[in-house]
């Protein structure tokens, strides 16, 4: 019951997390530290509270630290090629550390297939609007990839809890 609670909480503060990111990284081109490494603090007190029981090792505290982990690892070398800003990693890692490792890596999927379909927005957009179809100009693009990683793992938290839901109901 405790746990149950819990995950509610944890699903709580994620959405607000992802929602303000959406917004920050549409609006100022931004994902804050402060956002970011408060969301990973959390995330780690989340774990070690659901390690509390006696769960540490299932769903406590090391699935939110290889959470964390992984979306370091995922998100680096996008990063050392230019492909991801340092917002969009530190925010893989938050979500990674908020909620675990599965959330975060159906979240990262559904994030890198939505980045896909805007980018291809975008480009056609900018492509409408000016002459210049180079490659370079194209690489200058900016593109809100917090964004498709927010509705990336909003639509994975989503699927998620209808899950649960549908399981409680039978």
């Amino acid at each position: 019951m405790i746990t149950d609670n819990l995950r509610v909480l944890e699903d709580l503060v994620l959405v607000a997390f992802v929602v303000t990111i959406i917004y920050t990284d549409w609006r100022f081109r931004r994902i804050p530290n402060v956002l970011t490494f408060s969301a990973m603090a959390l995330g780690l007190a989340f774990g070690v509270a659901e390690g509390i029981p006696g769960n540490l090792f299932a769903r406590g505290l090391a699935d939110h630290v290889a959470g964390l982990v992984i979306g370091f690892a995922v998100a680096y070398p996008f990063y050392a090629a230019g492909g991801l800003k340092a917002g969009d990693g530190k925010y893989l890692m938050a979500v990674g550390a908020l909620r675990g490792l599965g959330l975060l890596l159906y979240g990262a999927a559904y994030g890198a297939l939505l980045g896909g379909l805007i980018a291809i927005g975008f480009l056609a957009a900018r492509r409408l609007r000016t002459a210049d179809a180079s490659m370079g100009s194209v690489m200058k693009t900016w593109i809100p990839y917090g964004v498709a990683l927010g509705l990336g793992t909003l639509a994975a938290l989503a699927l998620e809890v209808s899950g649960r839901l549908v399981g409680a109901a039978t």
